[in-house]
C-alpha cells in the first residue's frame, strides 16, 4: 500500500505529517512518499531510529492556506500539493493526504484526477459521533456552496456507499437537511430532491431531517449543500470546545468538583477520544477518481497516522469502484421516474 502525503500542507509542517507517517508506516506496513523541501524533511525523519518506508520527494514550492486556489493551481506546478497529487495519477500512489489548503485540494483533484464518471461535484464527507454511540456521515462539508438537486442526490448515493463500507451499515438510513421535516418544507430543489431519493428503489430514505438529527443517531447519512454542512461542522466544533471549557471550569471550582473529576478521568478519556478529530480518519474527497483525504491544518501526527490509516481501508475495500457502481444504479433510478405533477413541481 502507497500513499503519498503533502508535507507542507499543515499548520506546524513538517513536523506532524513527518512523525505520522512513521507511525502508520511502522504499525501497518505503508510506503508513504512525502512531498516537500527535502531538506526540511530529511531533518524531520533524521530524528527517528526506526523509520518504516518512508520516500521523500522533492517540491520547490508549498500552497499556502491564504493562497487563491485558482492561482494555487495555475502558478505553483511545482508545489508540493500538486506533485502529491500528479503521483497518485501516474499510478505511483493509491491515497493522497493533505492538511493543506482545502480549496486548493479540491480544485487540484477535479483538475488531476477527474471525477468519477456520472458525478458533477465532488463532495466533501466526514463521519461524527451521535448520541447513540454511533456515527454519521455527513455531506457535504464545503465543497460546494450552491447544489442542485441532482447533485444532492449525488451525494446521497457516494454517502450511502460510504456508509456502508466504512461504518458496517448494510442498509444506511439517508436523511436530508431541511427546515422541518414535512415532505412540502423547503425550496424547489430540496422537493425535488426529496421526491427523486423517495422515488429510488436502491436508496433507503427516511425523508427530510432537521440538522439536530446529525447528532441523534436518527439517520446514517445526511446530505446537505457545502454551505449548510460546514456550518453545521464549525458550530459543533465550536460549541463542543464551549463545553469542554464550561466543564473544565466548574470541576476545576473546589477540591470536590477536583475529586469528581479525578475518579472520572477515564470517562473522560474516553470522551475525548470519541469527539477529537485527530482520532478519526479524516475527512474524505468523495466522487474523484481516487483516494484523497482532508484533515485540518491543526492536525496533530496521530491526525496523520489515523488518517493513513483509514486511507489504506478505503483503498482496499475499493471505495472508487464501489461509488462509480452506485452513481449508475441512481442514474438508472432517476431516468425512469415520471414526469412530475403539477402539485409536485
Amino acid at each position: 500500500m502507497r500513499i503519498v502525503v503533502d508535507a507542507m500542507g499543515s499548520d506546524n509542517a513538517p513536523y506532524p505529517e513527518v512523525e505520522g507517517a512513521v507511525q502508520a508506516s511502522l504499525q501497518a506496513d505503508i510506503e508513504v512518499t512525502l512531498v516537500g523541501d527535502q531538506d526540511s524533511l530529511e531533518a524531520e525523519l533524521a530524528k527517528y531510529s526506526r523509520k518504516g518506508k518512508i520516500n521523500i520527494v522533492h517540491a520547490q514550492e508549498r500552497v499556502m492556506m491564504d493562497d487563491s486556489p485558482m492561482q494555487a493551481i495555475r502558478k505553483k506546478k511545482d508545489s508540493s500539493l500538486l506533485i502529491g497529487l500528479r503521483l497518485l495519477k501516474e499510478g505511483e500512489a493509491d491515497a493522497f493526504l493533505s492538511a493543506g489548503n482545502t480549496g486548493a485540494v479540491m480544485m487540484g483533484s477535479r483538475v488531476i484526477l477527474g471525477p468519477i464518471k456520472g458525478v458533477s461535484r465532488s463532495a466533501i464527507c466526514q463521519s461524527l459521533p451521535t448520541m447513540d454511540g454511533g456515527n454519521v456521515v455527513l455531506l457535504d462539508l464545503g465543497a460546494n456552496v450552491d447544489c442542485t438537486a441532482e447533485q444532492l442526490c449525488q451525494f446521497a448515493e457516494m454517502g450511502q456507499v460510504y456508509a456502508q463500507l466504512t461504518l458496517g451499515v448494510k442498509e444506511p438510513r439517508v436523511g436530508l437537511i431541511n427546515i422541518g421535516e414535512e415532505q412540502a418544507k423547503g425550496n424547489d430543489i430540496a422537493k425535488t430532491v426529496h421526491r427523486n431519493l423517495t422515488a429510488s428503489e436502491h436508496i433507503n430514505f427516511i425523508g427530510n431531517v432537521e440538522p439536530k438529527a446529525v447528532f441523534t443517531g436518527k439517520a446514517d447519512v445526511v446530505v446537505c449543500d457545502g454551505f449548510t454542512g460546514n456550518i453545521i461542522l464549525k458550530t459543533s466544533e465550536a460549541v463542543a470546545g464551549l463545553m469542554k471549557n464550561m466543564l473544565t471550569e466548574e470541576l476545576m471550582s473546589s477540591w470536590i468538583t477536583k475529586l469528581g473529576a479525578l475518579l472520572s478521568k477515564k470517562a473522560f478519556m474516553n470522551l475525548k477520544k470519541r469527539s477529537d478529530p485527530n482520532e478519526k480518519i479524516g475527512a474524505l474527497l468523495l466522487g474523484i477518481n481516487g483516494i484523497v483525504v482532508i484533515l485540518h491544518g491543526s492536525c496533530t501526527s496521530d491526525g496523520i497516522k489515523n488518517a493513513l490509516l483509514g486511507a489504506k481501508e478505503e483503498f482496499e475495500m475499493g471505495l472508487t469502484q464501489h461509488l462509480q457502481q452506485g452513481i449508475e444504479e441512481l442514474r438508472r433510478d432517476v431516468e425512469n421516474l415520471p414526469s412530475p405533477t403539477a402539485d409536485e413541481s
